[in-house]
């Protein structure tokens, strides 16, 4: 094999090797108090601070809560790079497809955030629920709360 060929296949070989080579982990979420098998569970991923609860997401997912509830739980994984994110969760238990609220905007429905933060006074704050992913595999348990 000639040097000109020699090189075009230690470089196919190594883009190959690199392209197979993943980082980062799989973020498997665990929503449980999942009470009724109506609905949807709409899974939403944020990376900062800025975007948090709006519509620029890293991850979003819909899952029908009557094809993936297993004794109050449903799980889900999502591949993410490591990195700072926080999770939200909302039950749409009525299938309209919305999140309804009362009068002065909190949610009528179950919703779950991670690291089990609650909002106080307002809107949850990202810091509450932001977490780091390295590169292990980490499972976020969500409860969610009526």
């Amino acid at each position: 094999m000639g040097r000109i060929a020699g090189c075009k296949a230690f470089l196919v070989g190594a883009a190959l090797l690199a392209g197979s080579q993943v980082s980062g982990a799989t973020l498997t979420v665990v929503i449980s108090d999942v009470r009724s098998d109506v609905g949807a569970l709409n899974i939403a991923i944020y990376d900062n601070k800025n975007d948090w609860l709006g519509s620029s997401m890293v991850h979003k997912r819909s899952l029908t809560v009557l094809e993936h509830k297993v004794g109050g739980v449903v799980t889900t994984s999502f591949e993410v790079e490591p990195g700072e994110y926080a999770i939200s969760v909302h039950h749409d238990d009525n299938d309209n497809g919305k999140m309804d609220t009362n009068f002065i905007g909190i949610p009528k429905e179950p919703t779950g955030l991670s690291n089990g933060a609650v909002p106080k006074f307002g809107p949850p704050k990202y810091k509450d629920a932001a977490f780091r992913v390295g590169d292990e595999d980490l499972e976020m348990p969500i409860k969610l709360l009526d």
